[in-house]
């Protein structure tokens, strides 16, 4: 279903857009046809992100989990930008066609102005960190640029309705872009002013600075609260100065009561600046949840792997285990030291109501690194006839896979999210 739904959103976002400016410009010189076919098929890839970017529950469904609609979020905007400069690189020669008074002048020159702006804020959306400079985008600049893109999409939309030339008003390529046109702006809309309604208000009731994460818990301050699944992640903001911004956390605990549980490690800027100024009785946000990191929907055998503070999942997994519980499952805990391990109670508690459910910490400081080998000579499980569900480091992902496939262990299948959003 994944796959036909992306083959879909590709037909409607660029092959229909390309082939209708074919038809409407078959006519015309080939480098017009091109020029305007990487412009059509450009503004309609930003609609369907500014689309994306409401991220509808359906469309979370259909693309198999939100990290995966981020994903194609990602390359569609890349696409974009690819295809913006080589519309304005090859350019147009429309032999004076183009108003040069009125409001078509008007919206040639709104565009002459938000092709530069759209071009740098793609490449700010782009690019985290400069080569060979000790610099970081900060996050607040990078998701400001996210929200400009949305302004000059109007713009450039604004540009698309009054400059008909060369395509006629009437034609198929003229409507389908004001549709593009109308679900990009209603999109963003949605975004900036009604998006709030789906953010849950929450007080925070306990912090606690682990060695490995600061655990925060927080507590719903109505009866409306999030209903999240066994590893799903939320966006939480914080009602403190410097911690409002949004970030996506998996949640490591949901109680009854509506407690939220996060197990934040202090990897860049704002998690290491929560650490040091969230306090108990702070207000806070919470959307969610998200993802389709479920091992409920996974095979009867399963392979667990977390790296690091890639528990959290895995600990919302474990409180789940339940005696009942029929799918054999084998857990490698990866840390660096045994003193970094986070709620290991918790997943000892799993291993004590469930005897199909085992676990082994693997400590780096004692044991050496984590391979492919450890899992073959330690698991009750083979990795054969297993799923594998992962979280942690993606070169360790990847190392793992790579020397369980060398040494005719792959497993049925392999479970992750591509948690980066940016």
């Amino acid at each position: 279903m994944t796959g036909l739904f992306n083959a879909g959103l590709f037909l409607v976002s660029a092959v229909i857009p390309a082939y209708l400016t074919y038809d409407a410009l078959a006519s015309n010189t080939a480098s017009n046809i091109i020029a305007l076919s990487c412009g059509v098929v450009a503004f309609c890839l930003m609609a369907t992100n500014l689309f994306l970017a409401t991220r509808p529950p359906i469309i979370e469904r259909l693309m198999g989990g939100l990290d995966q609609v981020y994903f194609a979020h990602k390359w569609i905007g890349i696409s974009t930008l690819v295809l913006a400069i080589g519309h304005e690189t090859i350019g147009m020669n429309l032999d004076g066609s183009v108003l040069t008074r009125g409001t078509a002048a008007l919206a040639k020159e709104v565009a002459e102005y938000a092709f530069p702006v759209l071009i740098v804020l793609l490449v700010i959306s782009f690019v985290k960190r400069i080569p060979k400079i000790p610099f970081e985008i900060p996050y607040q600049f990078w998701r400001m640029s996210h929200r400009l893109l949305g302004l000059v999409f109007i713009a450039l939309a604004f540009h698309q309705f009054f400059v008909r030339a060369p395509i006629e008003a009437n034609s198929l390529l003229s409507s389908y872009l004001q549709f593009a046109a109308f679900i990009g702006i209603l999109s963003f809309i949605y975004t900036q002013a009604i998006a709030f309604l789906r953010r849950r208000k929450y007080e925070i009731s306990s912090v606690v600075k682990h060695p490995a994460a600061t655990i925060i818990e927080a507590q719903p301050k109505s009866k409306i609260k999030i209903k999240p699944r066994p590893g799903n992640f939320a966006f939480i903001s914080i009602k403190r100065s410097g911690l409002k911004e949004p970030h996506p956390f998996t949640i490591s605990q949901a109680r009854d009561d509506g407690t939220i549980q996060f197990s934040i490690r202090g990897l860049g800027d704002f998690t290491r600046y929560l650490r040091d100024n969230v306090q108990v009785g702070d207000a806070m946000t919470i959307e969610g949840g998200y993802g389709k990191f479920d091992y409920r929907l996974g095979s009867s055998q399963q392979i667990w792997v977390a790296g690091g503070i890639g528990v959290t999942p895995f600990l919302a997994f474990c409180d789940s285990v339940t005696e009942d519980n029929t799918k054999r499952i084998h857990l490698f805990y990866c840390v660096g030291k045994e003193e970094e391990a986070v709620s290991l109670e918790r997943i000892k508690a799993a291993a004590e109501r469930s005897d199909k459910f085992t676990f082994t910490l693997f400590v780096s400081a004692n044991d050496g690194r984590f391979s492919a080998n450890h899992i073959i000579e330690n698991s009750p499980v083979d990795p054969s006839s297993a799923s594998l569900w992962f979280c942690g480091p993606g070169p360790m992902r990847e190392a793992i896979v790579g020397d369980l496939k060398k040494a005719g262990k792959s497993p049925e299948g392999v479970h992750y999210e591509k948690f980066e959003f940016r």
